[in-house]
């Protein structure tokens, strides 16, 4: 078998568009839709489930011969806005898992980890309407259930990518993955809203149905991933030599070595390497701001706009709709200059991150100055805008951290998103508690907080960056550089291969500009 194996022909061209691995990014998509979908679930729902203070209304007298109607809906909380922020903040409690989950997601079988994940999704969703009436611990427990399905995805799927994708693929690959994230929630939010609504109401009580929907879809996603993904490009079922070994010729250029093979993992190269703390920092400015965007905006209208359930569902998916499109086109983009040789791989990193960065900062800054009913229209436009600006950190900072260091990539996704975690459980808590009366000054001192977070990668990542693979990544020795031109692309076939990343990149504008 070994000698069959020396004399395959590795071609040196092998297209995204239609591939394999192409299928499979959709795959691990369509496990972030679920996750998503189970986690964007509470945004709306909250807004369902809480008892909003009204002192100044009572309930009339019954009368004799008339049926008393309660005022509050018996399936309403009255939630503090401490429980309500330790609710919102429960995924990420959860996500903190993503130390442990991250340390050996490099390790083990990508394929049953994620099964793992969509399994915790399932039942905490399934199970919070029937616990949501008994305790409010149980609800925040289940959340934190929901979180760790999340510890055990992002990882596992960062690891995923490295092993079925060549290092210029990669950001086109980390746009569609993660990608599924805002279509979840474009998903959820309209339907949610809906089901919050008084006609929704009448469908299983209203917002119990969101977390029912949520356990369905997962479950769905579920039997898709088991029966059609593979750990690695190998034991797919449906993929041919020429891609699995073009695969494997990119992929063993980067030194990476096989998982059962590699050294020990460098704990203190990793805790020491101003590159990672860099890229973890900008990382927790790119989250910080998108709290709000992922799970208070359906507040926000409520709150400042006051649009009604239905229309806040609805308004609250067109930011979501376009952090989907900027994020897929910013990838292709980015993968396209980089593979043509325009910009360097931390050059592209560091552009698309500042400008990411300052418009979503800019953005953000502004929202409140048109947080009335008269500017409705143009708050809803800032804010699809700042998301627009958000979705380039997908190329940005997003890939830097995938980029750093392939062999231990799960490693340091988990770390970079469990440090995340905790600034986001810190700002859910900050937002709760000075979101008591939801009044437009408090609104105002929560987006200038998240648009001086969001800003501050301009400059730091922008002056020490990094997306180059560090020294301590290499599982052996560096090839040298006579040998490694040897293995590189001729003249001809590296222009084949961009030609088809360039077609890739135009399919996916192309089809996404039509669908929009």
């Amino acid at each position: 078998m070994d000698s069959q194996k020396e004399c395959v022909f590795v071609s040196e061209k092998s297209k995204i568009f239609p591939s394999t691995r192409l299928f499979f990014s959709f795959l691990l998509c369509l496990c972030f839709v679920a996750l998503a979908i189970g986690t964007s679930n509470i945004s709306q729902s909250m807004v369902c489930m809480v008892k909003k203070p009204d002192t100044n209304y009572t309930c009339p007298l019954a009368e004799p011969e008339v049926e008393a109607i309660p005022c509050n809906h018996p399936k309403q909380f009255a939630w503090s806005s401490i429980q309500q922020g330790l609710i919102y903040s429960g995924q990420n409690f959860g996500s903190l898992f993503m130390v442990i989950t991250g340390w050996q997601a490099d390790r083990l079988n990508g394929k049953w980890t994620i099964v793992a994940a969509m399994a915790f999704i399932i039942v905490s969703n399934a199970v919070l309407p029937i616990s949501a009436g008994a305790s409010f611990a149980l609800v925040f427990f289940l959340r934190v259930l929901t979180g760790f399905g999340d510890a055990l995805l992002s990882p596992a799927s960062s690891s995923l990518i490295t092993r079925w994708f060549p290092p210029k693929e990669r950001p086109s690959a980390l746009g569609i993955v993660t990608s599924g994230r805002q279509i979840g929630t474009l998903i959820i939010l309209p339907i949610g809203g809906w089901l919050c609504g008084s006609d929704g109401s009448k469908f299983l009580g209203g917002w119990p149905a969101i977390f029912y929907l949520s356990s369905v879809v997962a479950a769905a996603v579920l039997v898709i991933w088991v029966v059609f993904s593979a750990d690695k490009p190998s034991k797919h079922l449906c993929i041919s030599h020429n891609e699995e070994a073009y695969i494997n010729r990119k992929i063993e250029e980067e030194n990476i070595g096989k998982r059962n093979n590699r050294k020990n993992t460098p704990w203190k190269a990793i805790f020491t390497s101003k590159q990672v703390w860099v890229a973890v920092a900008a990382l927790v400015c790119h989250e910080f701001p998108l709290v709000i965007m992922l799970q208070f905006l359906p507040k926000f209208f409520s709150d400042v706009l006051g649009l009604s359930n239905t229309v806040n569902g609805l308004v609250s998916a067109l930011p979501m709709a376009i952090l989907f499109l900027s994020k897929c086109l910013s990838a292709s983009l980015a993968s396209y200059l980089t593979a043509n040789g325009y910009l360097r791989k931390t050059q592209s990193c560091k552009i698309f991150n500042f400008i990411a960065s300052l418009g979503l900062g800019i953005c953000i800054a502004a929202t409140p100055l048109m947080s009335n009913l008269q500017h409705a229209i143009w708050a809803i436009i800032i804010l699809c805008l700042a998301n627009a600006f958000a979705g380039l950190h997908t190329p940005g900072v997003l890939t830097a951290i995938v980029q750093l260091a392939p062999a231990f990539s799960g490693i340091i996704t988990g770390l970079a998103f469990a440090v995340a975690s905790c600034f986001s459980i810190f700002n859910k808590l900050l937002i709760s508690q000075i979101l008591r009366t939801g009044s437009k000054h408090e609104w105002t001192i929560v987006f200038e907080i998240s648009a001086f977070v969001a800003i501050l990668p301009t400059i730091f990542f922008t002056l020490w960056g990094s997306a180059e693979r560090t020294e301590w990544a290499s599982n052996r020795v560096s090839v040298p550089k006579d040998a490694d031109q040897k293995s590189n692309d001729s003249g001809s076939s590296t222009s084949s291969t961009i030609q088809a990343i360039a077609k890739y990149s135009m399919f996916l504008s192309h089809d996404l500009t039509n669908s929009a």
